[in-house]
């Protein structure tokens, strides 16, 4: 198997990427929410509570792994950087 060089700024870009689309879905999220909250007859005119617990559902779980996966990223970049850095 062939090793292939990846420059952490890359991953950390990518990372960062990530971690900047989970919080837009999560803020999203806690729009849509807030907005239910406080005008629940205006929600309901625009979506049906089935679509409504749809989104929610949807938008929560992937703002969430997006977030997650990011931090988990930006940890193996942090491993592979002393790992390398203790070989030189």
């Amino acid at each position: 198997m062939r090793k292939v060089d990846i420059h952490a700024e890359r991953l950390r870009n990518e990372a960062e990427a990530m971690h900047d689309s989970g919080y837009f879905v999560s803020a999203l999220a806690q729009l849509i929410t807030t907005m239910g909250a406080e005008e629940p007859e205006l929600l309901e005119k625009a979506f049906n509570g089935y679509v409504v617990c749809g989104i929610m559902s949807g938008l929560g779980l992937i703002g969430n792994e997006l977030m997650c996966r990011a931090d988990e990223l930006n940890k193996l970049v942090d491993q592979a950087e002393k790992t390398a850095s203790t070989r030189n």
